[in-house]
């Protein structure tokens, strides 16, 4: 191949939209999310998200990863988030989709949650399937200090595939149905009303009444 030829493939590359390029991020056990209204605001150095589905759609999402000690000084918006039982998780997926549900975790209950999570949920889901992980993180930086979301780790192919139109398909019905039987044991940690309980939806329970899906949009630069 030429040199001019290389160049102009490299920059017809470059100049790809980001899904076509197929890019992802990897999760961590260190997360530091910073929500903005704006594609502009929050943390310049993260992966860009924006919600297409849930409560927070069209929010965007600055998305930041690595251990704490080498987060530095958090802005005001910004929440650092630790992985709950990371020993117990697995290696950790790349994505470009993060299905974020928002647990709350009753205030009495908090210490046996991470046990339970730690010892039996992450068995379970964290490597439910390849590409349909759930993981557990809590907030222990930042405004949200204390408080607790799952992560569906998808991508854009695995979404479409158990969510197809964003509707429960066949496949994640038999994905959830071995994991049903944590489901009234993780109930009893959750405040009243706050899961989605109704058994028309696969992940009964495992769903949160406020979520979004965020996908990614644009790498640090």
């Amino acid at each position: 191949m030429t040199r001019m030829r290389f160049i102009g493939v490299t920059l017809l590359i470059a100049s790809l939209p980001l899904s076509a390029q197929a890019s992802k991020m990897k999760l961590e056990e260190f997360l530091r999310l910073t929500p903005s209204t704006t594609a502009t605001g929050g943390a310049a150095a993260g992966h860009l998200f924006q919600a297409d589905r849930g409560s927070r759609k069209g929010q965007h999402l600055h998305v930041a990863t690595g251990a704490a000690a080498d987060a530095g000084a958090l802005g005001p918006a910004t929440s650092e988030y630790q992985l709950v039982g990371a020993k117990t998780a697995g290696a950790l997926p790349d994505v470009d989709v993060l299905g974020i549900h928002y647990l709350k975790v009753r205030p009495d209950r908090r210490d046996a949650f991470e046990t339970f999570v730690t010892r039996t949920l992450n068995p379970a889901v964290a490597t439910l399937r390849p590409d349909l992980r759930l993981l557990y993180y809590k907030a222990v930086r930042g405004p949200d200090t204390g408080s607790y979301i799952t992560i569906f780790a998808l991508t854009r192919e695995s979404r479409d595939k158990y969510w197809p139109g964003g509707s429960d398909s066949d496949v994640l019905r038999a994905a959830f149905a071995p994991v049903k039987t944590h489901t009234k044991e993780l109930l009893t940690y959750l405040v009243d009303g706050s899961a989605l309980t109704d058994e028309k939806f696969a992940a009964a329970v495992y769903e949160s009444r406020d979520w979004s899906d965020f996908v990614l949009v644009a790498r640090p630069q």
